[in-house]
């Protein structure tokens, strides 16, 4: 028993010494998650303004220790889902291309921009889909890097529209939204 406390003592002596090393190669895969403050500017409604939970799973290739290329499905929950109910459940939904940039090969600190599809998505009976297009600019920040798995910090701010959404009681109509997401990143 008194091994276990060894043990991460050895790991974290691992991950240090690890961590200098330059891995960004081959594919890449990352799991987000955060939180984000994401304000909904509808046409005919007043705005609505709350902190969000973000998730997110991304994957591609490395062109260049410098460079990746990649898709990234994710978004942000509105109102929790029942898996036992097919009615409940709202959410902003991004698939877009992703770019990631390194100053340099040595560099923990990246850039990163994506855009694409959005949908603004609700299963309550009599509400639409709304459809439309927004980007993302953000900045990660790499904390450990070992073998093929690593650990980041990020900051995005999201931005786009969605036309033809119709909420509960309502009618279709266009949609804003923005965001500022921070979350933590974890890759393989």
């Amino acid at each position: 028993m008194k091994y276990l406390f060894i043990l991460p003592l050895l790991l974290a002596g691992s991950l240090a010494h690890a961590a200098g090393g330059n891995l960004r190669q081959g594919f890449w895969g990352n799991i987000d998650i955060g939180f984000g403050n994401l304000r909904l500017t509808p046409d005919l409604a007043p705005a609505d303004t709350e902190v969000r939970v973000y998730l997110a799973l991304a994957g591609g290739y490395t062109l260049h220790p410098q460079m990746q290329l990649g898709v990234e499905a994710g978004g942000w929950s509105i109102s929790a889902a029942d898996g036992w109910k097919s009615d409940t459940g709202e959410g902003l939904r991004q698939l877009f291309a992703v770019v990631r940039y390194w100053p340099t090969e040595s560099s923990r600190l990246y850039l990163s921009v994506a855009g694409g599809s959005v949908v603004h998505w609700n299963n309550a009976p009599g509400t639409d889909n709304g459809n439309g297009s927004g980007y993302t600019v953000g900045l990660g920040y790499e904390i450990v890097r070992y073998a093929a798995l690593g650990t980041q910090l990020f900051l995005a701010y999201s931005a786009g529209s969605v036309t033809g959404y119709k909420p509960v009681g309502g009618v279709a109509q266009g949609e804003d939204y923005s965001a500022l997401t921070a979350g933590l990143r974890l890759g393989f």
